[in-house]
Order: structure tokens, then sequence, then C-alpha cells
């Protein structure tokens, strides 16, 4: 875009605000909200002339807002030429004109944070780049479930469930623990267990998905994942990646993988590359403690690890759309001292059927969506 125009010269203070790093929901607290960025001022690169007005780095907007960006040119610079505005390195479009403020339409725009860039050029041939970090929240209120209960299949209370799929009438279950995890093809009515592979003892079993055919499975702090021929549990191929590895399922193209944290990362099938990333996050902010993973109907379901809940993710924004509340789901005449918190999604693709279980639970149970009124 390029703009051509006259300004009255103002003095150039700079100020930018750096976002402070926030922790992590870690595996043992099962928190599902994590701590939202605090901003502390410090000096900006030096040559820039101009500020940022408002708004401060670090700011948090939601999804479809029209974000007022303030920009003052500082003294002793030419007269402008040229203005664009880049969002994580692409060309955006925007209104507005210089001095002034510019307003950048963030309407289906990712959640999670936002790079922006004002980028500009004078009449001398030379150029300023002002960056400026922006969060981003959903817009949505997510609808919210509750459940009906369809049927109730037995299910092996040995079984401390990581990763859970359907396929072809059986279940197809990762378990985790040292020296128990294990790959299962599970009979669904009876939960007798058809096939069996014993993970090393030194790996802790983890997410599981079926991608084009094959079973992929992730350990947890190992950083290796294994692909295995679905039939007779050969191994084909062992992946490593760079993050822990906690849910596992496909969107029919890529891998999509959670560690624990907000985000949940887009991996290359063959060799586990990262080429994108989703960050979590619902109308109050980032939703973390994302666990065991699937992909229905275009739409990725997660366990919130250590709580009841879990909760509906748009596959192309990150926006959380439902949470689907699931307590009481296992009666307390199945509780015993090893029971684990729910965890486990799988889905019938070919009959609308949703199946849930939890880590060490005796019972997996087939259910239908309510909403709440």
């Amino acid at each position: 875009m390029q703009i051509t125009l006259q300004y009255k010269m103002i003095p150039a203070v700079v100020l930018f605000i750096i976002l402070a790093g926030c922790a992590e929901a870690s595996r043992e607290s099962g928190s599902s909200r994590e701590t939202e960025a605090v901003t502390v001022p410090v000096s900006a690169p030096a040559g820039l002339s101009g500020r940022i007005e408002k708004p401060a780095d670090g700011d948090i907007f939601q999804a479809g807002e029209n974000i007022e960006i303030l920009f003052l040119p500082g003294e002793d610079t030419g007269q402008i030429e040229s203005v664009s505005l880049t969002i994580d390195g692409r060309d955006a479009g925007f209104t507005g004109t210089l001095p002034g403020s510019l307003y950048w339409d963030a309407s289906g725009e990712r959640t999670g944070s936002r790079q922006l860039r004002i980028n500009i050029g004078y009449d001398d041939g030379s150029t300023e780049s002002y960056p400026l970090s922006l969060v981003i929240r959903s817009d949505i209120d997510p609808v919210r479930y509750t459940y009906r209960v369809l049927n109730s299949y037995p299910h092996d209370m040995r079984a401390y469930t990581q990763g859970l799929v359907y396929d072809g009438g059986y279940l197809y279950e990762s378990t985790g623990q040292y020296g128990q995890s294990t790959l299962r093809k599970v009979e669904l009515e009876t939960g007798e267990v058809i096939r069996s592979l014993n993970l090393d003892r030194s790996m802790f079993g983890e997410g599981l998905c079926i991608h084009d055919g094959q079973l992929y499975q992730l350990t947890w702090q190992s950083r290796v994942g294994f692909i295995y021929d679905k039939e007779t549990f050969r191994l084909l191929n062992r992946v490593y990646y760079q993050t822990e590895g906690w849910g596992l399922t496909s969107d029919g193209t890529n891998l999509l993988k959670s560690d624990g944290s907000h985000n949940i990362y887009v991996l290359d099938p063959q060799y586990f590359t990262e080429v994108d990333r989703l960050e979590v996050y619902d109308n109050n902010g980032r939703v973390g403690s994302l666990n065991e993973l699937e992909f229905i109907e275009g739409l990725i379901y997660s366990n919130v690890f250590g709580t009841d809940e879990i909760v509906i993710i748009e596959r192309s924004t990150g926006r959380v759309t439902g949470v689907i509340d699931l307590t009481g789901l296992l009666d307390r005449r199945y509780h015993h001292p090893g029971l684990g918190v729910l965890n486990g999604i799988a889905y019938d693709n070919e009959n609308g059927r949703l199946f849930v279980t939890g880590k060490n639970w005796p019972r997996l149970f087939e259910i239908e969506l309510l909403e709440k009124n």
C-alpha cells in the first residue's frame, strides 16, 4: 500500500514493552488455565525515530476486533511514501493514515501471540520497521455440554490409558507407566485384549493415532515415537520430536500433537517436523494442560489433564468452541485405589459414536453430547 502525505514533526520518544514468560501448566498440577502475560518496560531498539503510542507490547485482544494502532512518527525524518503492516511475516490489510491510527481487522485471526510490524518507507529511500507483539484470544463463548451414557463396556482397570482410537470395530490403545507401557488392540464389547506389544521399560507410552493406515505412538519424555503396521504391530520406523509427547491425532494430512501446554503442534507424518502450531484460547484466555487428542468432523477434541473436561477446538484458528463436562461419568461403585483421571477419546467415524474412558478405569463409555440449558 503506497501513501504520500505531509505531517507535523513530533519529538521522538521510543518505548516498547516486552512480553514476559509465563509458566506452562505442569503435568503434576493439572491446572487448565495458564497465567497471562505480564509486561515490563525496556529500552526500544536503537535507531528508530517514532513510537507506537498504543497498544502496548503484549496487550490482549479478541479475534474479530478492529484493533487500533496509534503510531507517531519522529522528528528529523523525511516524507512518508509507503506504509505496510505485516502479521507474522505476511502482509495484512489495514485502514488509516500516518501520522495517526492504523486499524487492523482481526476477524478470523488465529488465537495466540501475533507478531506485527509497521514498515515505513521515506522519500529519501530510508526505511524503518516497528515491531509489536499482541495476544489474540477467542471471541467465542464456548457451547457448554453435558452428556448421556448410551452404552458402557468393560475396560482393563490395569490400563493406564494415554491414547485411544477406534477403527474397524476395534479399539487401539496406548498405555503408560514405566515398565507397564503397551500398545493394544482391544475388542470393544468385551474389553478383551486381542493383541499387545510391550514397550521397552525405559519408555512411558503416550498418545496414539491412525494415519494412512498405520499406527503412530508417542512416548512421554523420551521424545521418540513409533510407527507400526496396524495389523501386525510390526515396527516400521522411529521418529523424534522436540517437546514432550502427550496426545496425538491425525487430521488426515498431518499429525496433531500436544505436550501438556496450550500448544498443539502440527507435524509432518514422515519425519515429525513441525510445520505449524496452534495456540489454544477461549474467550477468557489460554487453555493449557491439553492431553489426549481426537480429530472429529473437522474439530479437535482434547482432554484437559486433571479435570473432567474435554474442550472442542477449531482446527484452523485454535479457538475453543465447546466444553464438555463429564463430571460423575464413572459411578462411585467402580472407584478403586489406583483410579486415575479422565483420559481417552475415540470416535467411530462410520457410525458417529463417541467413546471416552480414563486411566485405570474399569469401564469405557459411549456417550451422547447434550447442550446445557
